[in-house]
């Protein structure tokens, strides 16, 4: 039977709503009903417990409700529990506002009768995951018991104690102890006691929850993987300039059955996202585009793929009906065609005789035939010239700078009397071809030290039968030449001044003016996503996955 998409979704906004007031309705002035006054009809006990259960179910809805949205299998069973308990409770006490009962018992209907559409496995969990369930679950159980004891002040609490004294009282009720508030009878004493102790279990069985449920690990790259995906991409003439960032330590693999194929990814949000075009034998391309869907479709992860190149898009478009998004282009040099000769060189021709005039030298190299004191300075370099900002990438850069098992990188070294100024981090591109990781360059360097290394890298690669270079992708390229143009209209030139104000942040106007100097041949690289509705959630994860939402930064290339 078909999937219908829109119910998970539907359901998991109730849900939203459901929590929310099951919440209200039990401390919000304006619909609930007094608990005070209801104290003269009910045991204290049975009216206290029933009423702390039915707020603290509501907090789990709240957090049940994505999970739903998403198809998750476990969320929809440990609804029905809540919902179910949270009825029951309200039964119990008789006194629920009835909006309250009548959305707890049409989301329960609902459940039960969409079941089918809850398939999904929960995501693959982490080692770290137990820990961050108890921190979550102690925050949650803390700030709504406060708040249940701060409602009963002037009532059931004998006057009107402190936020001090109602956190201590929490806190050691959570471990059975009394604390300083007094409660007005030894029958509410009781009551609130019972709560907060069962409340503190319920903290200690989340975090035992999540660690015994048998859930698989995230998988990472093992050493396995990494050596079979470097040998798969070094022998393929035709493998995208993208292929090497496949080896980054924190992707996961998807692999054809016979291992001679795959997809390197990452889980960012609920997002399946793939990095650059599959690699390995182009027949199999379908065959694990076909794994990489159906694990998607097992966990309700949203499939997608950042940086993917025009032919790898047309495998993807043609095997999972996808839509395609041009957003930007990677500079590649033919180095055949590479001269500083003419007009269009004049600028980069410049800046390159004036930096040697001032007496900055340049050399390429494998970067572990340098001697060992110079690769261990070059990557104490390239930590300190990050200032203090984190790595970023997931599609176009590496996570690593110079580490043994990336035994083919090079590098060009700019120096000036005898001080390490700059340097260029490339990555193989098959056997004959780089591909740029890193440019980076000490602060305060004359203008002009990357041209020189980008051209004294052509110039080697010219003398040592290296063919193509790959250099920075530039995003929106093809805007920026659109709206250079005369017949340019107000709506691309007010977007490429858009751009450009988000560029004092991100480098993406300065990296297309950088990288066009060297007239490249442009390689236009695409976001694929399922459906039009997806595209907000897949650049946001895509954005994430690069680690462009952590901060900002301005740096000149």
């Amino acid at each position: 039977m078909k999937s219908r998409g829109w119910i998970p979704l539907w359901i998991g906004r109730l849900a939203y709503v459901v929590g929310l007031f099951q919440i209200t309705a039990n401390f919000l002035t304006p619909v609930k009903h007094t608990v005070h006054k209801l104290d003269k009809y009910f045991p204290v006990f049975v009216n206290s417990t029933a009423f702390a259960t039915s707020f603290f179910t509501g907090l789990i809805v709240l957090i049940l409700a994505r999970g739903l949205s998403r198809r998750k299998r476990r969320a929809w069973t440990l609804a029905i529990i809540i919902l179910a308990i949270n009825l029951t409770a309200n039964i119990v006490r008789s006194h629920a506002h009835p909006l309250e009962l009548a959305f707890s018992a049409l989301l329960l209907l609902l459940l039960l009768t969409n079941r089918k559409e809850f398939y999904a496995e929960s995501d693959p969990t982490t080692r770290l995951r137990p820990f961050y369930g108890f921190v979550a679950a102690f925050i949650v159980v803390l700030i709504s018991s406060v708040i249940l004891l701060k409602l009963r002040s002037g009532t059931q609490i004998i006057g009107y104690p402190s936020i001090k004294d109602i956190v201590l009282t929490v806190l050691e009720g959570f471990v059975f102890i009394s604390g300083p508030v007094q409660f007005a009878s030894e029958r509410v004493n009781d009551a609130i006691s019972l709560m907060l102790g069962t409340f503190g279990v319920f903290i200690i069985l989340v975090p035992l929850w999540l660690y015994f449920r048998r859930v698989a690990p995230t998988p990472k790259m093992n050493p396995e993987d990494l050596d079979l995906i470097k040998k798969l991409i070094k022998h393929d003439q035709e493998q995208d300039s993208l292929g090497y960032f496949a080896t980054r330590l924190d992707k996961s693999v998807v692999w054809s059955k016979n291992r001679k194929a795959g997809i390197a990814y990452r889980v960012q949000g609920g997002v399946m996202l793939a990095s650059g075009d599959p690699f390995g034998e182009f027949s199999l391309w379908p065959e694990v585009i076909d794994e990489f869907l159906e694990i998607a479709r097992r966990h309700a992860w949203t499939p997608a793929v950042m940086g993917s190149s025009h032919d790898g898009g047309e495998v993807w478009v043609e095997r999972a009906g996808m839509l395609a998004v041009d957003i930007g282009d990677e500079a590649i040099i033919n180095v055949a065609d590479f001269t500083l000769e003419g007009r269009a060189m004049s600028n980069v021709r410049q800046m390159v005789n004036r930096i040697r005039r001032k007496g900055y030298t340049t050399y390429t190299s494998k970067f572990f035939d340098l001697p060992i004191e110079k690769q261990q300075e070059l990557r104490e370099l390239a930590k300190k010239w990050r200032y203090g900002v984190a790595e970023r990438g997931f599609s176009m850069s590496m996570d690593r700078f110079g580490e043994s098992h990336d035994s083919d990188v090079w590098i060009t070294v700019a120096e000036k009397d005898g001080e390490t100024k700059g340097l260029l981090y490339f990555v193989p591109w098959t056997t004959n071809r780089l591909s740029l990781d890193r440019m980076q360059r000490e602060r305060g360097t004359d203008p002009g030290v990357n041209e020189l290394m980008i051209v004294s890298t052509v110039e080697y690669a010219k003398d040592h039968g290296l063919t193509h270079i790959s250099l920075n992708f530039a995003a929106f390229r093809s805007l920026f030449e659109r709206a250079d143009k005369i017949s340019a209209g107000p709506i691309t030139r007010g977007t490429r001044n858009l751009i450009r104000f988000f560029s004092n942040w991100f480098q993406v106007e300065s990296l297309y003016r950088f990288n066009a100097k060297f007239q490249p041949e442009w390689e236009t690289r695409y976001v694929l996503y399922p459906k039009a509705s997806d595209l907000v959630k897949v650049g946001w994860a895509a954005l994430r996955a690069e680690d462009f939402i952590s901060g900002f930064r301005s740096h000149s290339v």
